[in-house]
């Protein structure tokens, strides 16, 4: 009986040990041009595309920018009827994307703002999500 309290003993705390790991950040830094990843963004708004819209990003943070200042911004253009702002030659890191525009069959203003994690560099196609606004 006691190799069996011992064993089961042992097992316990071994799971207990890796499942209490905290999580490893895949990138803690990082983040920009020079890589060979692509982030391709469409602005969402009640779950439609929003067509008339700019997006900004911010390199090597998750949060935004506290100057208001951002790294890069493009307009989105659209491709295949989908509202798109693409931004190349990204290494992988931290980015933090904010968008601003007009969502015509609501007749609103939306701006909403999104961070992301790219932990190799890849393409990936990010959703972002606004809100109305009053200007």
């Amino acid at each position: 009986m006691k190799p069996n309290v011992i064993i089961t003993s042992i097992l316990v705390i071994l799971l207990l040990s890796v499942g209490c790991k905290p999580k490893s950040n895949c990138v803690s830094a990082g983040g920009g041009k020079g890589g060979s990843a692509i982030i391709t963004i469409t602005p969402k708004h009640i779950g439609l595309n929003v067509d008339s819209c700019t997006i900004y990003v911010k390199y090597g943070t998750l949060d935004a920018p506290t100057s208001g200042v951002y790294d890069d911004s493009q307009k989105v253009i659209l491709v295949d009827t989908t509202p798109v702002a693409i931004f190349t030659h990204l290494k992988a890191g931290l980015y933090y994307f904010y968008g601003k525009g007009y969502h015509v069959p609501y007749s609103a203003y939306v701006k909403g703002g999104a961070n992301y994690t790219m932990c190799s560099e890849h393409a990936e196609t990010v959703y972002l999500p606004t809100y109305a606004y009053i200007p």
